[in-house]
């Protein structure tokens, strides 16, 4: 790698799934591109589930054939259950996509982040993985300079246009003076693993992720094609802090088997389960930066900000930001200029759209009212589809869809007030 003078055209800080979204169309372009990526690939990463509108950018992207071929499981829906087993909503993807979206896959992301990473050097990235960025000199110029620490010890890179894909530890976004904000109401944590042995459904069900609900927590089981199943719970961060008189990993595991006693179902789902690897968690669930984009910097996917993962849309978030931040950047570099104000402002009022639907029915899914009108899905205006072709990755809505989204919005609200739809009983 060496430690001298270097230069490139793009750095990009970070080789997850947004950074070789946005590396690769800017290699094909004939720009220099850096990818600096501070782990050594393959490693452990949660985000397992994809959806089916992100098949447009994987096949844009090259990459769409090496998928189906990697024996990854198919993913045809999802199964929202509630916690006592008493209520089960199954949904495929064909009844709001069509045949061309019917499916997507579960990856394990150690082995799919090294396909994608090979793939952008394959495509004319310079990869340099345990390589962290430490430092940004002189941001939103022609001359910005990185400093990294890798395997060979320090250096600086010159670059004239960064991109952050650093994932939530949004690297650039604070650096800049962007001021970052919570998305929901209150703060959650996630404690989650791989385990063998999970209860799995059979058929064509059986590469469907399982969302539980609780009362104050939710479950995800999302199964992986060599017998392993993603495991994870989200919940409250007091619950955690409750346990703080414990050590870190001892907690984690008082936690889960906790919310496990709750549940009759993810006890059914876990009875013979038994985890391959400690427990692990992650927090401050659900901000966003106010801005997404500078000059000459853009941050894409978790770096700009970070949903909760309910409905599974954080890779392909990933790779929309991470295309749309190339065509971003190509179409300034082509009149040999950074970008202005209104092109920073699209870039970011796109994203934060895309960010905004979803956080709209996550915060609905916390509710009572909003789970219960969810997990009753009749016919009404076409509510239904227009539900699915969000929780399929469907990021650009059209009038109609929106206008059902809002109905279905006042409808979970009436819930909380007359009793529209059943109840379920083990969340009141």
């Amino acid at each position: 790698m060496g430690t001298g003078h270097r230069t490139t055209d793009v750095a990009i800080i970070g080789g997850g799934p947004s950074g070789v979204a946005a590396g690769i169309p800017l290699a094909r372009a004939g720009l220099r591109v850096t990818i600096f990526e501070k782990d050594k690939f393959p490693r452990f990463c949660i985000g397992e589930s994809l959806l089916p509108h992100g098949n447009d950018a994987l096949r844009e992207l090259g990459v769409w054939d090496k998928l189906e071929n990697a024996g990854y499981l198919r993913k045809y829906g999802a199964d929202f259950c509630s916690g006592d087993g008493s209520r089960t909503h199954r949904f495929w993807f064909k009844q709001s996509l069509g045949r061309e979206r019917e499916y997507s896959f579960q990856v394990d992301r150690a082995s799919f982040d090294r396909l994608l990473l090979d793939h952008a050097a394959e495509q004319g990235c310079e990869v340099l993985e345990q390589t962290r960025v430490t430092g940004l000199k002189d941001p939103n110029t022609e001359d910005m300079r990185l400093t990294y620490s890798g395997l060979e010890g320090e250096g600086s890179i010159g670059a004239r246009w960064v991109i952050d894909a650093s994932g939530r530890s949004a690297f650039a976004g604070a650096r800049i003076g962007f001021r970052r904000s919570q998305t929901l109401p209150s703060r959650r944590v996630a404690i989650y693993g791989h385990f063998e042995g999970v209860e799995r459904n059979t058929g064509k069900a059986a590469g469907h992720i399982a969302i539980v609900r609780l009362r104050e927590a939710w479950f995800w089981f999302i199964p992986l094609a060599d017998g392993r199943t993603s495991v994870g719970v989200v919940v409250p961060t007091a619950m955690v802090n409750a346990q703080a008189a414990s050590g870190s990993r001892q907690k984690l595991e008082v936690v889960f088997r906790k919310v496990v006693e709750e549940s009759s179902e993810a006890q059914r789902r876990l009875a013979r389960a038994r985890a391959v690897a400690p427990l692990v968690a992650t927090g401050d669930y659900s901000w966003r930066f106010s801005s997404f984009a500078a000059s000459r910097i853009l941050l894409t996917g978790d770096a700009a900000g970070f949903l909760d993962p309910v409905f599974s849309s954080g890779v392909t978030l990933a790779f929309k930001s991470g295309l749309r931040a190339a065509g971003a950047l190509l179409k300034a570099e082509a009149g040999g200029r950074a970008l202005s104000p209104s092109e920073q402002a699209g870039y970011t009022r796109e994203m934060a759209c895309w960010m905004r639907h979803y956080s709209k029915i996550i915060r609905l899914f916390y509710t009572t009212g909003g789970f219960e009108v969810f997990m009753s899905p009749a016919p009404l205006l076409g509510i239904p589809k227009s539900i699915g072709r969000l929780v399929g990755g469907e990021t650009t809505l059209g009038i109609a869809d929106r206008l059902r989204l809002w109905v279905f919005r006042c409808l979970c609200r009436l819930q909380e007030m007359i009793r529209i739809v059943p109840v379920i009983r083990s969340l009141r």
